[in-house]
């Protein structure tokens, strides 16, 4: 007894110290650097208008740090889907300061307006503002910078359009998942949000997985891909995929697939393997009714 409640107080006092070490790790902060809120802003006005808004930057180092704010525009390569920063052609976001001092753990608020021409062509236009310092707190000299993108919707007559160009799906499913992908073009003038997912018709098949969302931008190519899982029996569905939009299109495409899961390729084995011990069965019967005659 003495023996196991010394093994009792000893597994109590490492599960206290485990505690006090887990709470620790959790108030220390995990990040460090130069970080800036919100990620990404969407926007929408007409021509002519100046719409406003703000972004907070935040210090989180034990030094104090000078911020340069700056605006680039993006664009995104097809397919991959990443990020082009460019100087501005369309000089729009102008903020209230553009550099700030920031002392360590600090952050601080600055507003910026949009100030979109008479004559700005309706649909999507898209800005990068970067928060850049230097922090001396770490590699000498080390620059580092945050971003905010702006996703600016000028009003006016906007298509949200796409098609579906390409797709690829596998004709034959031996696993326990079934990939497919299809590239998508926004054919409009502006951004929106489309939801992509899958699923197979007939008995046995199971409830899609949740839908994938991306964000298309005009003008550019979007490879989309997402699963969907097999049944259980073997036996040729009828795959329908693709995506719908924000507006409630839907644009989809069908096609059959053979289901073979690993279990089932146990039959044709039986049958052949069935097959050959007839074939031998009655090749003995002939001999033993040919040697009898």
């Amino acid at each position: 007894m003495l023996k196991r409640a010394c093994l009792l107080a000893i597994f109590a006092l490492g599960v206290a110290l485990a505690n006090s070490l887990v709470a620790h790790a959790a108030v220390q902060p995990q990040n460090r650097g130069l970080f800036i809120t919100p990620i990404r802003e969407y926007i929408k006005a007409d021509a002519g208008k100046t719409p406003t808004g703000s972004l907070t930057v935040a210090n989180i180092t034990d030094k104090p740090v000078t911020v340069t704010l700056s605006v680039e525009q993006f664009s995104v390569a097809d397919y991959t889907y990443d990020y082009n920063f460019t100087p501005v052609k369309e000089d729009w976001v102008k903020f209230q300061t553009s550099q700030l001092q920031l002392q360590p753990n600090k952050s601080k608020s600055v507003s910026y307006t949009i100030a979109i021409p008479k004559g700005a062509i309706p649909g999507g236009h898209y800005f990068t503002i970067f928060a850049s310092a230097t922090l001396t707190s770490g590699p000498a000299g080390s620059k580092v910078r945050a971003a905010t993108v702006l996703y600016v919707t000028v009003n006016g007559q906007l298509r949200e359009t796409s098609a579906i160009k390409k797709e690829d799906i596998p004709w034959i499913s031996f696993g326990n998942k079934i990939d497919f992908s299809f590239d998508v073009r926004n054919t409009g003038n502006t951004h929106f949000l489309i939801y992509a997912a899958g699923k197979l018709s007939g008995l046995t098949t199971k409830p899609a997985n949740p839908e994938v969302t991306h964000v298309l931008l005009p003008g550019t190519v979007r490879t989309i891909g997402n699963t969907i899982e097999p049944p259980l029996l073997p036996g040729v569905y009828t795959a329908t995929y693709g995506y719908r939009t924000e507006s409630g299109q839907v644009i989809s495409r069908s096609t059959h697939i053979l289901n073979a899961p690993p279990w089932s390729l146990v039959i044709p084995i039986g049958v052949v393997w069935l097959a050959i011990l007839l074939w031998k069965r009655r090749n003995r019967t002939k001999k033993k009714a040919t040697t009898d005659s």
